[in-house]
């Protein structure tokens, strides 16, 4: 049996419907049978959502970045007006003479890019674990990445940091509140193994407003340190200057 409140189930789960929403969806829950079972299926997905992914504390501009996105999103469906809803090149339909659900009850909670719509309650129970899943590895830096915190020496840029990140052999830098590298260099990483000298990579990068992630290519077996000079454009065989970063791989 069909209910017109099973697209309030997931924002209800999720905590997230308006006050006036909620009210109305509490007082209808105990009487429907439908929304009562998809309740109990996406509230016990839900629930486990904390254990499918490492717990790590998140930045606090995690918030911010997301919210922001809710909102801008928000705007644009505000100004598509009705047609938001209807899927890329499908043909809007023409106006019904039946009267609609008042627009305040039309209103659907939305996750960034994702509408809590009438769905079978296993597909919302798939969309809810790839989501709290994604989320975890995101934050984690990957299923079985390690990061670990650089020595950078910058005296023009004291609050300059960069970080290696280490997962299935391969490694990605992030450095931040970074300076350029002197007019006519360009920054290039190397990898040090025990007993020679530095081998260069091809991983050659500039900061964009002091912050860079640069994919290190190469193998990590063996690696014991990373390293980052400031070369000239094109990039050298041997370093020509000393490290401004020097990371050591877990």
């Amino acid at each position: 049996m069909s209910c017109e409140h099973r697209d309030d189930v997931g924002a209800w789960v999720l905590g997230a419907l308006p006050g006036d929403e909620h009210e109305r969806f509490a007082a209808h829950l105990p009487g429907c049978h439908a929304c009562r079972r998809d309740v109990a299926e996406l509230q016990m997905v839900a629930d486990t959502l904390p254990l499918a992914a490492p717990q790590v504390a998140p930045p606090p501009e995690l918030k911010e970045r997301i919210m922001a996105t809710v909102r801008a999103e928000a705007a644009v469906l505000e100004a598509a007006g009705p047609e938001a809803d209807a899927a890329p090149g499908a043909p809007v339909p023409a106006p019904q003479a039946t009267p609609e659900r008042p627009k305040e009850k039309r209103r659907r909670w939305r996750l960034p890019a994702i509408a809590l719509r009438p769905i079978p309650a296993a597909v919302a129970a798939a969309v809810l674990i790839a989501l709290g899943v994604g989320a975890g590895v995101l934050l984690s830096g990957g299923p079985s990445g390690k990061t670990v915190q650089a020595q950078v020496v910058a005296p023009a840029a004291p609050g300059a940091r960069a970080s290696l990140t280490v997962a299935d052999d391969r490694a990605t830098l992030k450095v931040r509140d970074f300076p350029a590298p002197p007019s006519g260099r360009v920054y290039q990483v190397w990898l040090k193994r025990p007993g020679r000298p530095p081998d260069p990579t091809t991983a050659l990068f500039r900061v964009r407003g002091g912050d860079a992630t640069v994919d290190v290519p190469g193998s990590m077996k063996g690696v014991d340190q990373v390293l980052v000079t400031a070369e000239p454009d094109g990039g050298s065989r041997a370093p020509t200057r000393d490290p401004i970063i020097v990371a050591q791989p877990a």
